[in-house]
């Protein structure tokens, strides 16, 4: 039981993510963009050109802030997948999507230690796998929870669209990689959708326990 609670907790606090990371943009220097700028932007030490049309350069107020949240939420969530695998069942989708969340939340806790003015090559090669195994994980998790069937199709079918969603994300940001506007926009379709929906799987966990029904196959 307390392995289930603290698994909840993990990923119940996923969208604080997406506070600190607009904290951290409104703090920015005014030419920062949500929709033009990347989040990476934001976690660079020193300043750097913003978007196509800024008149000055991009500055960050707290970019130990905002690298310190990808350290700390991509390893709550890789803990919150391992923590809550027997819960997830599926067999072995259950085990894919448990892998699939532990290997994206590390990449992301790793892209917080590569700052991208700092080590631009480390940075991106770091974040490649958040942007491809994190929208996977959302529809593996989906799938298993449909095999699962322990819930009802809704959380299932909800981590299905969220994933190909975010997939989709994906696919649009990475054709924008070399620039241009709505590449912040994109990212951020692609990444932050997860953040809520995990949140709401660990509330779907949470009451379904508080009403005595979170044996394992309940997820």
């Amino acid at each position: 039981m307390r392995r289930t609670a603290v698994g909840v907790a993990c990923w119940l606090v996923q969208p604080l993510y997406v506070v600190v990371e607009l904290l951290v943009a409104a703090a920015a220097s005014a030419s920062y963009s949500l929709r033009d700028d990347t989040i990476s932007a934001l976690g660079q030490l020193g300043c750097a050109p913003g978007h196509e049309g800024a008149v000055v350069d991009v500055c960050s107020a707290a970019p130990a802030v905002l690298d310190a949240a990808f350290v700390v939420f991509g390893l709550l969530r890789a803990a919150g997948a391992v923590l809550l695998r027997p819960a997830v069942a599926g067999g072995g989708w259950g085990t894919t999507a448990c892998a699939l969340w532990v290997a994206s939340g590390i990449a992301a806790a790793a892209v917080g230690l590569a700052p991208v003015d700092v080590v631009p090559g480390l940075h991106a090669g770091l974040a490649l796998p958040v942007f491809v195994l994190q929208p996977l994980a959302l529809v593996v998790t989906g799938v298993a929870l449909g095999r699962s069937g322990a819930t009802g199709p809704r959380l299932a079918r909800s981590g299905l669209a969220v994933g190909a969603m975010t997939v989709a994300g994906a696919a649009a940001f990475g054709a924008r990689l070399a620039g241009g506007p709505w590449v912040g926009a994109l990212e951020r379709a692609t990444l932050w959708p997860a953040y809520p929906w995990l949140a709401g799987a660990a509330w779907v966990l949470m009451s379904r326990r508080a009403r005595g029904a979170s044996d394992p196959g309940t997820f």
